[in-house]
């Protein structure tokens, strides 16, 4: 399994009826962004359960929800233990 420290890149979905769609971006050197298959693709309900399976804090979380009401994207810290999201 693997923990570490990462962002994920939210913004919205062009797919419908999705709303968001996320991004890891993993800390460590020489990693690339993990683009979002279809499983990364929420409503926000749904997006705020998984930020805090990866390991969000809730008022983060919050705050992040509030934030992509008036901006297009926005990005939040997690640390995730979830080995497969690595590529």
């Amino acid at each position: 399994m693997l923990s570490q420290t990462a962002s994920v890149h939210i913004a919205g979905s062009t797919r419908k009826p999705f709303k968001y769609s996320a991004t890891f971006v993993w800390k460590d050197p020489g990693s690339r962004p993990t683009p979002p298959p279809t499983a990364y693709l929420y409503a926000e309900g749904d997006l705020a359960a998984f930020l805090e399976d990866c390991g969000a804090e809730l008022g983060e979380i919050a705050s992040l929800l509030d934030g992509l009401e008036t901006a297009p994207d926005a990005d939040i810290s997690v640390a995730p233990v979830i080995g497969w999201l690595k590529a």
